[in-house]
């Protein structure tokens, strides 16, 4: 059973995993689009990459305090959806540019501009974990962070 979001307070814990790099995995915790908490980086296990990040969210010292995962460039690595099962966390797909495969993704528009988004989150609820991790940039923030982290070819941290 996934872990309901109820309510959406500012300083939402929310980890956003990185998955442009096959040979690494680069999370960040944030809590909301303010403060960065943390930083995650695992090398993914190339048989099974969907538990391994799930295995490795799991292990993390911020594990308790999360309430979401967005993951950004799925295609590289991973099932959300086994990973949602495995961590009871709701997890969402966020991409800035239009998917090739669109099946399921939704388009969001704010004064940011437009995200690609699949999650099985409430639209009201989706709404609000964006209107305050979207604070600058074509990513919310934890990806945003995230992705530039992964672009520096960091050595494995764990939390």
């Amino acid at each position: 059973m996934i872990r309901p979001v109820r309510a959406i307070k500012e300083e939402i814990r929310i980890l956003g995993l990185d998955l442009c790099y096959e040979e690494l995995t680069v999370g960040v915790v944030s809590r909301g689009g303010l403060y960065l908490d943390g930083l995650i980086s695992f090398r993914p296990d190339p048989k099974n990459p969907s538990s391994g990040l799930a295995r490795g969210i799991v292990d993390s010292a911020f594990f308790p305090e999360l309430r979401v995962v967005m993951l950004h460039q799925v295609d590289n690595g991973g099932d959300p959806r086994s990973m949602e099962r495995i961590i009871n966390l709701p997890t969402m797909t966020v991409s800035e540019d239009e998917p090739r495969r669109r099946r399921g993704y939704k388009a969001i528009h704010s004064s940011q501009g437009r995200l690609w988004v699949k999650t099985r989150l409430e639209h009201i609820i989706l709404r609000k974990i964006l209107d305050i991790s979207w604070t600058y940039g074509r990513l919310p923030e934890p990806l945003r962070v995230a992705h530039m982290l992964a672009k520096l070819d960091l050595p494995e941290v764990s939390g």
